[in-house]
């Protein structure tokens, strides 16, 4: 599998317009925004405008950067065919989820994550292997 390739970052908005990806997540510092390069508004305005797809956003609270002096927040923009505006709910609470948690960010995070997104479940395995994230026994159904 060639990641790159299939990676949708830069292609979100042909790939949304040709119905292949459902949902699209932006993310940046709050003071690095606006940055049409990092969430670009201005590019899925018009088709926010005509209700073609549907905008959401949350900020979350990140660890302590030295570079800000500060905790850093994190603004993440979503943007979803309106059909599937469900899944900026879905999102949302996994970014929120994992913001509280103390658990690093695993290989059943990014398949939640990785099919929200609209990724093939062939990509999502391709990218955790990448990750280092797939475990080498499966665990289902043990305790």
């Amino acid at each position: 599998m060639d990641l790159l390739a299939s990676n949708h970052t830069g292609r979100e908005l042909s790939l949304m317009l040709a119905g292949r990806k459902p949902l699209a997540m932006f993310f940046a510092e709050i003071s690095e925004l606006p940055n049409e390069v990092l969430v670009p508004e201005r590019a899925f305005a018009e088709h926010i405008e005509s209700g073609r797809f549907v905008r959401g956003e949350i900020t979350l609270e990140s660890g302590y950067s030295t570079t800000l002096g500060r905790n850093a927040h994190i603004r993440y923009v979503f943007y979803a065919l309106s059909s599937e505006a469900w899944r900026i709910a879905a999102m949302s609470l996994l970014r929120e989820s994992f913001a509280k948690s103390k658990c690093p960010w695993n290989e059943s995070l990014e398949r939640i994550e990785g099919t929200l997104l609209g990724y093939t479940d062939e990509e999502i395995t391709a990218r955790c292997i990448a990750m280092g994230l797939l475990r080498s026994e499966p665990t289902h159904g043990s305790r």
